[in-house]
């Protein structure tokens, strides 16, 4: 299978999940996931994420940017069993144009200033390795950048 179909079929597992699953790594070099919206990718594959600025995985990132992003396709409200996995490097920052570019009005609650918070930041995913599963063969297909 050539690259670029590996990355269109891995491009629609992404845009279809409801939410990737975000993991750094802890103090004990253990790995730490949770949920996050996936409000935006760019062809290369960069991912944003947007999170408060003093949350544990801001200070995760800082010490170890290494970080394994992995989205599932559900069937019938079941995990189905194509999934999308990328390994990068995350940076945070608070460059107002990304942080207007992917202010959504239900971010209120958490930002109540708006794109301007100084809470609110984004955390952008730059790609190593895109790992996709959606044909039941071993090895996965597998794309680095």
């Amino acid at each position: 299978m050539n690259e670029q179909d590996i990355k269109t079929r891995a491009k629609k597992i992404i845009e279809s999940a409801v939410n990737a699953v975000f993991i750094t790594l802890d103090s004990e070099g253990f790995p730490h996931p949770r949920t996050m919206w996936t409000p935006g990718m760019d062809e290369d594959f960069t991912i944003y994420f947007v999170t408060g600025r003093s949350l544990q995985k801001i200070k995760q990132i800082e010490v170890n940017p290494n970080v394994c992003l992995f989205w599932t396709l559900t069937e019938n409200d079941m995990i189905g069993w194509s999934y999308t996995a990328l390994k990068g490097r995350a940076a945070v920052t608070d460059d107002q144009a990304l942080r207007d570019r992917f202010w959504d009005d239900m971010l209120k609650e958490y930002f109540p200033g708006g794109s301007t918070d100084p809470e609110y930041v984004v955390i952008v995913v730059k790609p190593k390795e895109l790992l996709l599963m959606d044909s039941h063969k071993y090895p996965l297909d597998r794309v680095e950048f």
